[in-house]
């Protein structure tokens, strides 16, 4: 089936596709903003080259799983537009000066991000015949996973500008407590938005059937 194709619902491309077309704009349009203008305030040691090569990434690895997998129907369009979040949002509140202004909001973007990590890996998981238990802890080990890499690859290229070895440990040691509650919530969410479709799913199967009597 034509990769366009495999796209449409109902014989068209739904708002969901259009949705995800307008945050990945929005995302490459933001990590073009330090290439012209690396000379602002808000960009100095928050290691936006390393982002600019690496969030880009994030547009693509549904649609790439999506493809070697078989090109399973319908396309997971909440799985691919939520995964574009954690990468969009961090560039924008860089862009806002937000982490320097606001003291909480890295602690509060930790925790929204960890939920969308586990909600995307939780989404994917229930394309699959697994029972709910296997995709919630699937979600959380792997939500969690995706966390703690966040938090070496964080570590290696901020490493030169963090504080003392002290404030730096307890910093780490609560974002990663945030960073499980997230995923816990966010492994929730998906099991109950997977569960939720399925009986859309088996309603709509029922309804010929009913319709035929």
């Amino acid at each position: 089936m034509p990769f366009g194709e495999a796209l449409r619902v109902d014989d068209r491309l739904p708002a969901a596709f259009w949705v995800g077309v307008g945050l990945k704009g929005l995302l490459l349009g933001l990590l073009l903003l330090p290439l012209f203008y690396p000379d602002l305030e808000q960009y100095e040691g928050k290691g936006m080259s390393w982002r600019i090569l690496v969030f880009p990434l994030a547009g693509v690895v549904v649609p790439f799983l999506w493809a070697v997998t078989g090109q399973q129907r319908p396309y997971p369009y909440l799985a691919d537009n939520i995964l574009i979040l954690p990468a969009l949002t961090d560039v924008l509140w860089n862009t806002l000066d937000a982490y320097d202004r606001v003291w909480w909001w890295d602690d509060v973007n930790h925790l929204v991000n960890s939920m969308v990590f586990a909600a995307a890996v939780g989404l994917w998981a229930g394309r699959y015949p697994l029972g709910p238990i296997s995709r919630f802890a699937l979600a959380l080990g792997l939500g969690m996973t995706l966390q703690v890499l966040w938090e070496i690859g964080e570590f290696m290229v901020l490493a030169d500008d963090l504080p003392d070895a002290g404030v730096a440990y307890e910093d780490t040691i609560g974002d990663l407590a945030l960073d499980l509650a997230g995923s816990l919530l966010g492994a929730a969410f998906a099991l109950f938005a997977t569960r939720t479709l399925e009986d859309e799913a088996r309603e709509r199967e029922a309804a010929p059937a009913t319709a035929g009597r």
